[in-house]
């Protein structure tokens, strides 16, 4: 079973391209367990400036292939450019330490980020990146060191991680790792039939940036806008909820102990322009599952299969079941719109969910 681009959004926290973490201390000879450890246990992250090319392959073929040149400050302040292939389409993003700013030079449009909350959500440090799929792998993969290799100049460690199990979420891994400061400089990852590769070609640590870097300073014909404002999620009825999508739409009914907690309508703009009606639902009053409802894309995206996907049928329309390592989701299209319930009960049997969703109902 193939899922469009939009699916591959849920997934994104598991399969990011990670390309920093930590600082330096001494080596010698390690395992991999210590090679990760010690990436683990550094707690600085210095000054540094980088070039780096992304590419990303399906089914073995380059869809996409962008590249990066990056400042960071140890204090958390950040630039990045990215460029596509031809080099025409270019994309700012500036962390000046109390905003974030997005700027497509292309479209003449710029967004701000200007809430804490979400900036700290929105713009992990390398090491919090690393660290988080560093100790991913840690359980989930069997690791393995392949020898060294010299990556931008600099001396790295070379790592393999194979899955233990075919449902990881994670792919086999390929880090290449700074033996003096522990950076990692190359990064090969698979997920499913995707696999993305990103590697530095250039790296200066310890660079003296400007503290102008972090400031950006946009044309009087870009247009603005606060992101704060852009996705607005307010809670709705159920009646509410249908005006909002502007169409009737299926749900569960609150039977067999399943009630409704809450319903949120989230009125998306900029990349993806829509209205979400979520659903939530607990059982016993301990979360059980939420239902998401949307007008399903006009165009089909491209395609990616993703690990341990099942064809389905729903509602006797083709939809799609993903299990893995906790994670389950089961998708469909029907008259329209895009459902998709993330199951929360690990309880739940898919046989079960199906025979739920014969019994939906329709707010007209």
């Amino acid at each position: 079973m193939k899922v469009t681009k939009w699916r591959m959004g849920i997934l994104t926290t598991f399969g990011a391209l990670i390309l920093s973490s930590g600082c330096s201390t001494e080596t010698s000879s390690y395992s991999p367990e210590q090679m990760i450890n010690n990436a683990l246990e550094e707690e600085e992250n210095p000054n540094y400036y980088g070039e780096s090319l992304m590419e990303i392959y399906d089914n073995g073929e380059m869809i996409e292939k962008m590249r990066m040149k990056e400042w960071r400050s140890k204090d958390g302040k950040i630039r990045i450019e990215t460029t596509d292939e031809s080099e025409k389409d270019k994309v700012i993003v500036v962390n000046d330490g109390q905003t974030i700013t997005t700027y497509d030079k292309k479209e003449k449009q710029a967004t701000i980020i200007d809430d804490k909350e979400i900036i700290e959500f929105n713009q992990p440090s390398p090491k919090e990146q690393a660290n988080a799929i560093l100790e991913m792998i840690q359980e989930t993969h069997e690791i393995t060191s392949e020898g060294d290799e010299k990556i931008a100049g600099r001396n790295t460690f070379h790592l393999v991680a194979k899955p233990k199990e075919k449902s990881s979420l994670l792919g086999k891994q390929e880090l290449w790792i700074d033996k003096e400061n522990w950076m990692v400089l190359k990064m090969y990852s698979t997920s499913g039939n995707q696999t993305s590769k990103a590697i530095y070609t250039k790296i200066d640590v310890g660079a003296t940036i400007p503290e102008k870097k972090f400031a950006l300073h946009l044309a009087e014909d870009v247009e603005i806008k606060n992101l704060n404002e852009l996705n607005k999620m307010k809670t709705v009825t159920l009646q509410q909820a249908r005006e909002g999508l502007d169409t009737p739409f299926l749900y569960f009914p609150e039977e067999n102990g399943m009630e409704i907690s809450t319903i949120e309508q989230d009125d998306l703009t900029g990349l993806v322009e829509r209205t979400e009606i979520n659903i939530n639902y607990n059982k016993e009053d301990v979360p059980f599952l939420t239902l998401s409802v949307f007008e399903s894309p006009k165009e089909e995206d491209e395609t990616y299969t993703l690990p341990e996907e099942e064809s389905v049928t729903v509602r006797n329309h083709e939809g799609s079941f993903i299990d893995m390592e906790g994670f389950r989701n089961l998708v469909w299209q029907e008259e329209g719109l895009t459902y998709s319930i993330l199951i929360i009960d690990p309880s739940i049997p898919l046989e079960k969910l199906l025979q739920a969703t014969e019994k939906m109902q329709i707010v007209k």
